[in-house]
Formats: structure tokens, sequence, C-alpha cells
């Protein structure tokens, strides 16, 4: 009974693939037998350890078509990874935007030091030697656009405008 299995081993470990085009057009692999009245043709498949076979312009075992596969998906792989960083790097950051308590403390006149201080970082401002414009933008807490104008480093106007 052992040399039945020891025999039925070496036959199991080398399985054939069969090739076929259904009528449909599509391509089918199986290592089962396949359809009847279907002309299939058995693939050669090196399955023995050796180096990779990309380097030459021949290439038509499985195995070679495979490895070359495996390189393009990780190829395919670093480039979408590559594409995703500089997606995330180039994203703008969330707006801050400016809350009912901060907007109730900026009067005219203030100082440019101290609607710093009191309103933060605006989301978008406009530089310039006398005339300055700081936006803050509307987010879900608080839907208004503020707009504060400052004129050689003092607040000149603040306008606030529901957007949604």
């Amino acid at each position: 009974m052992r040399w039945i299995v020891l025999l039925l081993f070496p036959v199991v470990a080398h399985a054939q693939v069969y090739r076929w085009v259904d009528s449909k057009g599509t391509v089918h692999y199986s290592d089962g037998t396949p359809p009847r009245g279907v002309r299939a043709t058995k693939l050669d498949i090196d399955t023995r350890p050796g180096p990779v076979a990309t380097e030459t312009a021949e290439c038509y075992t499985v195995r070679c078509q495979g490895e070359r596969m495996e390189d393009r998906i990780a190829r395919r792989e670093a480039t979408d990874a590559r594409i995703a960083a500089e997606r995330a790097a180039n994203t703008p950051p969330p707006p801050r935007g400016l809350d009912f308590r901060k907007y109730i403390w900026i009067r005219r006149g203030m100082s440019e030091g101290e609607l710093l201080s009191v309103a933060g970082t605006p989301d978008f401002h406009t530089p310039g030697w006398d005339l300055r414009t700081y936006t803050y933008m509307p987010t879900v807490s608080d839907p208004f656009v503020t707009t504060v104008t400052l004129v050689n480093g003092r607040v000149s106007d603040v306008e606030r405008i529901r957007k949604f």
C-alpha cells in the first residue's frame, strides 16, 4: 500500500495546465481537463527553481510570464503609492474658520498682533504693504465667511457673510 502512495505522489505534483478559448473569445487556463468539444493546448510549465528569466526578450513559459507580471504589479503599486503621497502632500489643510466667540472680540482699531492672538491664523490672506486682508472660511460649526481688512496694521473693516 505504501508503494502505491509513493508512486502517485510524483504524478500529483506534476500537474498539467490547459489553455483554451471559448465561443465568446475569452481565454481560459485550468489545471483540470477542459470541456468537451474545445480545442485545448497543454502548456509547458517550468516549475524548477532558477534565476528570473525576464532579461531575455523570449518569454513563452507561464513562469516567465508570471515573473514579468509580478514585476509590473510591483512597479504599478510603487507608482500608485508615490501618486497617493503626492496627493496627500498637495491637499490643502481643512479650513479652520472663525468661531462666533472669537468674532465678537474683533474690534476696529485693533492691531494685527491683537487680531491674530484673538482670531488665530487665517485660512487665506492677501499680503500687502499697507493693506492686508485676512479671510476665515466657513466650517460646519460656523457657516460664515469672515473677512478682516487691515490698513497700516490696524483693523479697519470686519465683514461676515453666511455661506450655507
